[in-house]
């Protein structure tokens, strides 16, 4: 797990004062978003999240919604993949468990895109000469979106890579996983499936 403290890899702080602060932030943030108890959406949920190690938020909340170009210019909103359900991905290419997991994003991804369900992977704070040989490499089609500023971020209080958001088809938040996860295991795809059926 990195906590992002700048661009590159000259940005990763590690065993510093501020680098301890940021985890402190972090930790209290997970702590006042995710407190855990019972899932507001019902105990049919609880178990698959345990089972990816992913936290569920205190109340059910809608994802804030946010715009960012991806790696063409374009600008994606998104409010724009309401009715699928999605995966919110933070990372960055010099990050080695976003790497790691990324692979299996792809699997995932190709494997139930036709069926309502997709993939928004922000990178944080690099640009598109950056990031593009990275997803030419591991030949990556699902969305990249750039948060160059680190706004998103910010704003989904993403403090480490990589951290995933879980939403339903409603734009509802799910969960929250903190480090790399096998997003093409079984675990992952049963829980993608009920989410589509809710």
């Amino acid at each position: 797990m990195f906590i992002p403290g700048g661009k590159g890899k000259g940005g990763l702080t590690n065993g510093t004062q501020r680098g301890r602060r940021v985890i402190l932030l972090g930790l209290l943030a997970l702590a006042w978003l995710f407190g855990g108890g019972a899932h507001p959406a019902g105990p049919e949920l609880g178990p698959l999240l345990d089972a990816m190690g992913i936290l569920p938020p205190v109340k059910e909340t809608e994802a804030p919604d946010f715009t960012l170009p991806d790696l063409a210019g374009t600008p994606r909103r998104l409010a724009e993949f309401r009715g699928q359900v999605v995966l919110i991905n933070f990372w960055a290419t010099w990050c080695p468990p976003c790497r790691a997991e990324m692979p299996a994003m792809e699997r995932i991804y190709q494997e139930m895109k036709n069926d309502g369900f997709t993939i928004l992977a922000v990178n944080f704070a690099e640009t598109a000469e950056q990031v593009e040989p990275f997803v030419k490499e591991h030949r990556l089609t699902f969305p990249i979106l750039l948060d160059e500023e680190g706004q998103v971020v910010r704003l989904y209080r993403a403090f480490s890579l990589p951290t995933t958001y879980v939403l339903d088809r409603h734009g509802a938040v799910v969960g929250r996983a903190i480090g790399a996860r096998e997003w093409d295991s079984a675990d992952a795809k049963r829980l993608v499936r009920a989410l589509r059926a809710r």
